[in-house]
């Protein structure tokens, strides 16, 4: 007789009569020997010992034979009522082979843990020295692993993640202390379900491992091995090893892969500009760049910028305007103005200045075709707030350009009191929204006060006057500032150079045009040496 009672189990209508797995019979029990429940209720319902002696029955429902079960060791409770299966227990080992725990499965599917979960499930019957290892999702795919393997007469270590994959694809502690253990094998197959958890987890996975070892990713033809298995896609699950691909994370691309024909074909021009010699130095107006505008208070970069924008329209592309400081109505009655050459204050503090013809013909082609977005609001803004609106603008609107007026504005809306970092995280965010989505984005930044520079009168602007830190420069592909003197004589301050401060793509930097700002129109115009005269 078992004196323990550790390999006890109590029949559920029975108070003193129970199963002994040791002794393989019915044994009865008086009430003061309560050994037993002691031992019993260690580690919860029941203790380690008492799993350990439950039998290797394989999982016949499931296509998992009794062979393989007890080579991983898997347990089955069974009802003292009628011997049916009711929980699957799998065990966990330490690195001296010691089950530690196990990870408990109440059939039909409720989970949970006895003991302590360390390592990977299979780990110990890998081999050492293996060349290659099978990494799978679950405890049930390396035992359905396993009989794949055997159809082919390969014994291949095959182990699964404790605790299966997330959404997120973040690695627990459990599997990076195993990192170590994983990379030791020459190559490393990662089969982890089919699904977009198990793929991102995939993913992570692999690029903890790929400076260490080679590993590949297969797709197989079911959502997992287990699946594969139970339908008995033998030959089709080994066949998807053929089709494995070898992981290189995505920001490294070796010298042999450089396609020749890629390096020939011509970089895609930009929006051509209406200012030859910017035109030249620049190339265009290029989606996918920020390109920075600044200049001194009062200069005119809100009117430059929505030059650009008109011209833009004008070559095909579309437009979202956030603009912060003026009303979304003021900025859509300014692009009307500019449709019909007329002065923006003229249409918003005088509408019937135009025709209901003109009102007409501008209102189809820029806003009911949807040339031009806005955004309703003025004041500051939240980052946060304001990078999931321009991410609606580039992915659900499709727009080509987004324009903001101005950075200044949004970092007022932050919470905290250093600008620089401030700027350095908005900037970071734009250029994310740039490389996702393609998207071109013209944002306005000041410029600050520099002792003994008049920027207000038409000095030399230089990189090092853009406000804040130096994060909006750098992430920027584009840098052009403005220099008027606002205090000259008539004729002198309507004229406005254009400086090019950064030209990533070309290098081009110094003086390009001039504009003179036409009172009759409201438009920035091209100014020539000859006009002057």
């Amino acid at each position: 007789m078992d004196s323990t009672g550790n390999h006890l189990k109590l029949y559920e209508n029975s108070e003193d009569k129970g199963w002994c797995f040791k002794c393989k019979e019915t044994i009865s029990v008086t009430p003061s020997d309560v050994t037993y429940r002691n031992n019993y209720n260690k580690r919860g319902d029941v203790n380690l010992s008492v799993i350990q002696s439950y039998p290797s029955l394989g999982i016949p429902a499931r296509k998992i034979s009794k062979e393989t079960a007890q080579r991983y060791e898997v347990k089955t409770e069974v009802s003292e009522i009628d011997g049916t299966p009711t929980a699957v227990y799998y065990p966990y080992h330490d690195h001296d082979g010691t089950v530690v725990g196990y990870k408990k499965r109440t059939l039909p599917k409720d989970f949970s843990v006895v003991g302590k979960v360390k390592g990977l499930f299979g780990q110990k019957q890998c081999k050492n020295n293996a060349k290659l290892l099978i990494i799978v999702e679950g405890e049930h795919d390396v035992l359905a692993g396993w009989e794949l393997l055997q159809r082919k007469r390969k014994d291949w270590n095959i182990v699964s993640i404790p605790n299966g994959a997330n959404e997120e694809g973040k690695l627990d502690s459990t599997i990076l202390k195993e990192i170590e253990w994983i990379a030791k094998h020459e190559s490393v197959l990662l089969l982890l379900d089919m699904d977009e958890p198990g793929k991102r987890t995939s993913k992570a996975l692999a690029e903890a491992l790929c400076s260490q070892t080679r590993v590949a990713t297969a797709s197989l033809p079911r959502k997992d091995t287990a699946k594969c298995w139970e339908d008995d896609l033998v030959e089709e699950w080994h066949n998807a090893f053929k089709g494995a691909v070898v992981y290189h994370p995505e920001e490294i691309v070796e010298g042999k892969d450089i396609d020749l024909k890629e390096l020939k074909k011509p970089k895609k021009p930009g929006v051509a500009l209406p200012y030859p010699k910017l035109q030249k130095m620049t190339h265009g107006l290029r989606k996918g760049e920020i390109t920075l505008l600044s200049a001194a208070s009062g200069i005119g970069k809100s009117t430059f910028a929505k030059e650009m924008a008109y011209h833009l329209m004008q070559n095909g592309s579309s437009v979202a305007m956030i603009a912060l400081e003026t009303q979304m109505e003021d900025v859509a009655r300014s692009f009307v103005a500019m449709d019909n050459n007329v002065p923006a204050y003229k249409v918003i503090f005088h509408p019937d200045t135009l025709t209901d013809e003109q009102y007409d013909a501008s209102v189809q082609w820029m806003f009911k075709e949807n040339k031009i977005h806005f955004f309703r609001h003025w004041g500051s803004i939240n980052p946060d707030t304001l990078k999931t609106k321009m991410m609606y603008f580039a992915k659900a609107l499709g727009v080509d350009f987004i324009v903001l007026d101005h950075v200044s504005m949004v970092i007022a809306g932050t919470e905290t009191d250093n600008e620089r970092k401030d700027i350095d995280s908005l900037f970071e965010a734009m250029t994310q929204i740039c490389v996702e989505t393609g998207v071109g984005i013209i944002p306005i930044i000041h410029l600050k006060r520099v002792h003994g520079k008049k920027l207000n009168k038409g000095d030399e602007v230089e990189l090092t006057d853009l406000r804040g830190s130096a994060g909006a420069e750098q992430m920027s592909f584009n840098v052009w500032a403005l220099e008027r003197n606002q205090q000259g004589e008539d004729g002198e301050k309507d004229l406005s150079r254009i400086r090019v401060l950064k030209n990533r793509s070309l290098g081009f930097t110094g003086l390009a045009d001039t504009l003179k700002y036409n009172h009759q129109t409201g438009r920035l115009e091209l100014f020539t040496i000859q006009e002057f005269e």
